[in-house]
């Protein structure tokens, strides 16, 4: 995670929830189209960047975890998008301490630096535990900005440096990491 003053907040994690959500949307998502949804609710998570937005197509066909994460997400009135960027302090991937309540919605950002990740396997994992930190912070009704974000992950989460970090997180992405690790590479070469 980062907040806006542009302290890097790197974080991981575990979700334990249950749920589908269709391929189909988050690439449908990342084009900016409807065709096919299944019902009008916007796709939870969102990527301007094609190659992000495969990866998170592609995670979702072969991690259990990773569509639980989807699912939950998709059960909140939370859109995430995730699109490239520095983190700093070195992170793959960052939630930033940012969010936007709109039109009953509230909006959250994920950067993710490819060039930090030694593989493909690595990226999903931490933009995995990354989904999980915005769970958490979608879980409490009254987060609903940049302020109360932080306010709840200084409270719920507090490690140093403005730096916020949560077991579940951590557990979230060594399980994406681990159930692509048994199948065939996500990028051929990665």
């Amino acid at each position: 995670m980062r907040d806006g003053r542009g302290w890097a907040l790197a974080v991981m994690a575990t979700a334990a929830v249950t749920g589908l959500v269709s391929l189909g949307e988050v690439r449908l998502a990342a084009q900016g189209g409807t065709a096919g949804r299944s019902s009008v609710a916007p796709a939870p998570v969102r990527s301007s960047d094609r190659l992000i937005a495969d990866l998170i197509a592609k995670a979702e066909g072969r991690s259990a975890t990773f569509r639980e994460l989807l699912a939950a997400l998709a059960s909140t009135n939370g859109i995430v998008h995730v699109e490239s960027g520095q983190c700093g302090h070195g992170a793959r991937a960052c939630l930033l301490i940012w969010m936007r309540a709109t039109g009953g919605k509230r909006y959250l950002r994920i950067l993710v630096d490819r060039k930090r990740a030694d593989s493909d396997v690595d990226l999903t994992g931490s933009v995995g535990h990354e989904l999980q930190h915005a769970i958490e912070a979608l879980s409490d009704v009254a987060v609903v900005d940049g302020t109360t974000m932080y306010s709840f992950f200084r409270r719920y989460a507090p490690t140093d440096n403005n730096r916020f970090e949560t077991t579940a997180a951590i557990n979230v992405g060594n399980a994406i990491r681990d159930e692509l690790r048994q199948q065939v590479p996500l990028t051929p070469g990665r």
